[in-house]
């Protein structure tokens, strides 16, 4: 176990020096100074001939690490929300493109170009071709302005976010493609704008009659 540990020591040490080694060639002497290496050690750096090297890499076996690593805990937890905000995108973007999101609606979601929606067609291994879907049927139509009105009120389609356009698609059991098609492009259903005038009328005839009353009361 002892050696094992030595052997995992010597590794970080032997690639620290590399990096050292290879900031002193770059002149970036700041990243040098914040690792601890003074003006000796930096001399002696520059004096290493592969046979010291040699020695070194020996002794290093031997004896474990000259390092005294830290963590950064602050920064180490903003790397990894970082990563967990980017992992948390691309499955996202994957799962739009695997519900057969068009590439009009994920360039105005992702600002995603041409080569990287059908890379991504291709990572979920579409097969169908990602052209224009047919024309919906009145039932399909109703069904998906049904869901919008239900879940989004008087939101404009063009601002529904990701997860919005996926729980469109589960809860219509229709794919991104025809939903996208008939937000952007079919009429609301009669059926949709009857209520909606109702809803209008209704609130026309409330104001109305607490005017009504008020004014009795005055």
């Amino acid at each position: 176990m002892d050696i094992l540990m030595r052997h995992k020591e010597a590794q970080l040490t032997r690639a620290l020096l590399t990096y050292a080694a290879e900031c002193l060639h770059d002149g970036d002497y700041a990243a040098l100074r914040d690792l601890g290496f003074g003006e000796e050690e930096l001399r002696s750096l520059q004096s290493l001939t592969i046979e010291t090297v040699t020695l070194l890499s020996h002794h290093l076996q031997l004896h474990g690490h000259v390092l005294q690593v830290r963590l950064d805990r602050g920064a180490f937890r903003q790397l990894l929300a970082q990563v967990h905000r980017e992992s948390e995108r691309t499955h996202l973007k994957r799962e739009l493109v695997r519900r057969e999101a068009p590439a009009d609606l994920m360039a105005s979601l992702y600002s995603m170009g041409v080569r990287e929606y059908t890379g991504l067609r291709r990572a979920v291994r579409l097969t169908r071709g990602p052209g224009r879907p047919p024309d919906p049927d009145e039932a399909t139509i109703e069904v998906v302005w049904r869901a919008w009105k239900n879940h989004h009120g008087a939101r404009d389609p063009a601002e529904l976010t990701p997860e919005d356009w996926l729980a469109l698609s589960e809860r219509t059991g229709r794919d991104l493609r025809v939903i996208y098609r008939i937000l952007s492009e079919c009429p609301v259903p009669s059926a949709q704008r009857a209520g909606k005038r109702g809803s209008q009328r209704d609130s026309r005839s409330t104001r109305s009659e607490s005017g009504s009353r008020r004014a009795v009361g005055q």
